[in-house]
Formats: C-alpha cells, sequence, structure tokens
C-alpha cells in the first residue's frame, strides 16, 4: 500500500474534523488577521488600526516637556539670540522663516517616505505572504512592524523637534520685524527724547546691506582689540569653555534629575499599595508617663512592626544585656565563685525611657557589681538609699578602688575622690565584705577632640539593681555554668529603683531568690 492508495476521507483526523463541523482550536492572531468573509483587505485594516493605534499611544511620549528637552531648547534659544543679526533687514528676516518653513517640509516628506516604503516594501509583501504560510507571513511582519514603528517613531520625533524650535526662532524673528516697524513709525516719539542722532540710527535700522551686528560679533570684536596676545588668548578660551561647561552641566542635572525621578515613580509602581502614611504613637509602660515610641509609615507596614516593638520590649523589659561583660580577669581568677551578688544601674535621666533628653549632650551610664551580698540587708529603702536616694550621686572623673577580703575589688566613679570613697563605702554597706586598705583613688583625664574631659560632672540617680543568686549544686540537672572547672546554676531577677515606693512584689522576689536553685533537681 503506497500513499496514492490513501484514502484522504478514510483518515481518522479528516473523519474528527468533519464531525465538529469548524476547527476545534482558533488561534487569536487569526481572527485579528481576516474579517467575517476571511479575505486579505479586512486583515490588511485590521493591522493597519492597530499600528496607528500603537502610534497614537507613543505620540504623548514625543509631545512630553522633559527637563533635557527643556534645556536643549533653553540652550538653541540662547544660542540663537546670542548670533542674532540685530540690523538684518526684513527681507532677511522673511528669507529665514521662509528656509525654516521650506527646512520643514523636507522633513516631512522623508518621514512620509519612510513610513511608504515600509508599508510598501515591508508590510505588503508579509501580507502576500501571509496569504499562503500563516507562520512565515507572520514572523516578517512582526519584524518589519517592529523596525517600521522605531524608524517612524526617531524620524517623527525629529520633526517635532525641529518644528518646535523653529517655531519659537520664528516666531522671534516674526516679533523682532514687528516692533523694528512699530518703532520706525514713532520716529518722532524718539526724536523728541533721544534727538536727530537717534532718530536717524532708527530710520537706517535694519536698511539693506547694512553691517551685521550681534552679541557674538561685539565680544569677538572686543577681544581680539586686546593687544596682549597672552590676556587675549586667555579671555577667548576662558569665554568658550565657560559655557561649553555650563552647557554640559545643564544636561548631567537634568538627566540625573530625570533619572531620579524615574527611579522614585519605579519604585511606587513596583511596591503594592500599602495605604496612606500614618504616625502612631505608643506607650508601652503607662506608668512612665514620658516613654514613648514613634512609628511612621504606610498603615499596612505599621500593623506588623507595632506588634513587633511591642514584643521586643516585653521580653526585654526586665532583663539586664551584657551584665558580666568586662569582668576583670584577675577577679575571676582570683575571687570566689559568685554567690549571692548585685548589680546597681545608674543613668542621668531619672526615669524611663533611658535615653539623652532635651539639653543633654550625651547618656551618662554607670554599673557597680557588689559581691556578697548580706542576705539580711536585702530591703529596697536600704539599697535606694546606699545609692543616693532619689537625687542619686555626682559621677564624675575620680574613682576610688577598693580591694575586698573575699579576694574582689570595686570601683566607684565620683565627681570628687572622697564623693567616690563615700559612695564605694555606701555601697559596700550591703555586703559581706570588707575593705582590706583605705581605698586607692585615681583620676581619669582622659580628653575628647576638643581637649575637655571625657567624664565629666553629671548627677546619675539609681535606675535599677540586677541580684544574682549562683551555687554549686552536686548532681543538679541541666547544663550550669562552668566557673574555674566547676559547674554552678544561677538565676536572676531585676528590680527597680527610679520608682517612689517600693514594689508590691519585692519581697516576695527575695525569698524567691535566697532559695538554693537546682537544689528540686538533686539526684539522690
Amino acid at each position: 500500500m503506497g500513499l496514492a492508495d490513501i484514502v484522504e476521507s478514510a483518515l481518522e483526523s479528516r473523519q474528527v474534523r468533519s464531525a465538529l463541523g469548524n476547527r476545534s482550536f482558533n488561534p487569536k492572531f487569526e481572527n485579528a488577521q481576516r474579517d467575517d468573509e476571511g479575505g486579505l483587505l479586512g486583515w490588511l485594516w485590521n493591522a493597519g488600526s492597530r499600528l496607528v493605534g500603537f502610534l497614537i499611544s507613543q505620540a504623548g511620549n514625543l509631545i512630553s516637556f522633559t527637563l533635557t528637552g527643556l534645556w536643549s531648547l533653553f540652550v538653541s534659544t540662547v544660542q540663537f539670540i546670542w548670533n542674532f543679526d540685530w540690523n538684518m533687514s526684513d527681507q532677511s528676516i522673511d528669507q529665514q522663516i521662509r528656509q525654516r518653513w521650506d527646512a520643514i517640509g523636507g522633513l516631512l516628506g522623508g518621514t512620509v517616505g519612510n513610513l511608504i516604503g515600509y508599508l510598501g516594501c515591508g508590510v505588503l509583501p508579509g501580507a502576500i505572504i501571509m496569504s499562503f504560510n500563516e507562520a512565515m507571513g507572520a514572523y516578517v511582519l512582526k519584524n518589519v512592524t517592529e523596525e517600521l514603528a522605531e524608524e517612524f517613531l526617531a524620524n517623527l520625533s525629529n520633526l517635532v523637534r525641529y518644528t518646535f524650535m523653529s517655531g519659537v526662532q520664528s516666531l522671534l524673528l516674526w516679533s523682532f520685524k514687528n516692533i523694528r516697524k512699530w518703532i520706525k513709525t514713532n520716529v518722532d516719539v524718539v526724536n523728541r527724547f533721544f534727538g536727530s542722532k537717534a532718530a536717524d540710527a532708527v530710520k537706517a535700522w535694519g536698511a539693506p546691506n547694512s553691517k551685521p551686528g550681534s552679541f557674538a560679533m561685539g565680544v569677538d570684536e572686543a577681544v581680539e582689540s586686546i593687544d596682549n596676545s597672552f590676556v587675549r588668548n586667555f579671555v577667548e578660551e576662558a569665554l568658550e569653555e565657560a559655557w561649553d561647561g555650563c552647557v554640559e552641566a545643564g544636561y548631567v542635572v537634568a538627566n540625573s534629575i530625570e533619572a531620579f525621578l524615574a527611579q522614585e515613580k519605579l519604585a511606587q509602581e513596583q511596591m503594592p499599595p500599602m495605604g496612606e502614611g500614618k504616625y502612631v504613637e505608643i506607650t508601652p509602660d503607662r506608668s512612665i508617663d514620658d516613654q514613648r515610641i514613634v512609628l511612621a509609615g504606610p498603615e499596612a507596614a505599621l500593623r506588623p512592626v507595632i506588634v513587633q516593638t511591642l514584643t521586643n520590649y516585653q521580653l526585654m523589659e526586665q532583663r539586664d544585656i551584657g551584665t558580666f561583660v568586662g569582668t576583670p580577669i584577675d577577679d575571676y581568677l582570683r575571687g570566689k565563685p559568685r554567690s549571692l551578688s548585685l548589680q546597681v544601674q545608674f543613668f542621668s535621666v531619672p526615669t524611663p525611657p533611658w535615653s539623652k533628653r532635651l539639653g543633654q549632650d550625651r547618656l551618662v551610664s554607670a554599673s557597680y557589681s557588689v559581691p556578697d551580698i548580706d542576705p539580711a540587708k536585702l530591703d529596697w529603702e536600704r539599697i535606694k538609699l546606699a545609692c543616693g536616694g532619689i537625687n542619686g550621686y555626682l559621677y564624675g572623673r575620680f574613682r576610688a578602688t577598693g580591694l575586698l577580703n573575699n579576694g574582689r575589688q570595686m570601683a566607684v566613679y565620683a565627681v570628687t575622690g572622697d564623693e567616690a570613697e563615700d559612695r564605694l563605702r555606701a555601697l559596700l554597706t550591703l555586703s559581706k565584705a570588707e575593705l582590706i586598705k583605705k581605698p586607692t583613688i585615681t583620676e581619669d583625664r582622659t580628653e575628647d577632640v576638643t581637649g575637655s574631659y571625657i567624664k565629666q560632672p553629671v548627677k546619675v540617680y539609681p535606675a535599677y539593681f540586677t541580684l544574682f543568686n549562683q551555687y554549686r549544686v552536686p548532681g543538679a540537672l541541666g547544663s550550669g555554668i562552668p566557673i574555674n572547672g566547676k559547674r554552678y546554676i544561677r538565676k536572676e531577677e531585676r528590680i527597680d529603683l527610679w520608682v517612689d515606693v517600693e514594689p508590691p512584689n519585692f519581697n516576695d522576689i527575695i525569698l524567691e531568690m535566697l532559695q538554693k536553685p537546682g537544689a528540686e533537681n538533686v539526684i539522690d
């Protein structure tokens, strides 16, 4: 059985198509190519309509005013006025206007001719190919129409730009011609106010074969009249380069502004709509009147940030970060492991938030650790009084350093050496440890770039203290903390000192902290 023996009507594909009556797949491209009767003229009409619609949609880009275009118009207008012959005759003005109009005719003819050439030798052959090979015709027409649109829009852009600039220059020429004509008709007024010489000059203004006169020619004659060749060359090059530099800088500024605006517009288009801008003021702790967190931004972006801010505040509210950072290495090696200790924090502001306030150069903070606390002296009023009470104390550059009989040391800064020693002894009243000898007084004379001492006298107030309890429990579960080759369990609690009265749960906290941590997990 050969190919000649195959009956076309017996093919399965033909039977399916006959049963359906019409083609089951009808491409959109083909619908746009043919009219109701499937004719070629209908497709050409549809294609032409789409092309004209595309060109009209792009026409807005041709007449849109950009900063670069405005600067280009300004530069060309200034150059036109600079080289303008103020003594040209009316015939010369009419001739220049006519030449500009003729040039527009040439550009218009080139634009139309280019369009006709692409239509006749590009679009029409593509349409003919479409009639017997749709895929090839569509590919050819796609490439041809892209090139047609690019060429036509480029030519049209040049035509519009030249027409606009020529129109401005022709308007200036026409206005100059009519203003001069009006002045000549009122030469008697010129004669009355400025004399007969001025009137004669007005009458001779713009006469045929008159000597040309322009700003450019006047400046050139003034430069050429300089006798010193060095000065003449200097002035000539300076004037020329100044103008060129101004023009180039203007284009850089215009392009930069347009690029920035384009980036901002693109960013706004890519960003999903998030609502208008809002300002939100959050009070995380209502007991602190002057603590505010201000957030600003679109409403949709603020919602998760508000929740995150409140969560972070609650998470870090009673936490001390880096309490033992900076502990002297000799204390770590020489001292006994801490059992019950107290860390007091001072700030140069009396109440939260702990940040710089109006009128302050910076926020000053001080932190002092008191080891081996006497449990009997864990009284809130006693602790606050040892810290200076509600008024705090004067912080400064004098340091009192005391060596303790437990192998540790304490150091306190104050405005004077005596004040530092008094504050050191006051804090040590809370501890079981005692001074071995009289504290050593030193002075921190570190200066900033202005020559002032870094540690300036400033009033600091007790903010809070953190109580640490640390025990070594043999057999305790958990990872523990490695200290000097052994493992310890530690717990801590922060208690405010900036408030006016003792916290209501202070005694419960102290009782809980004094319990031996990990004892309930001891393995027998």
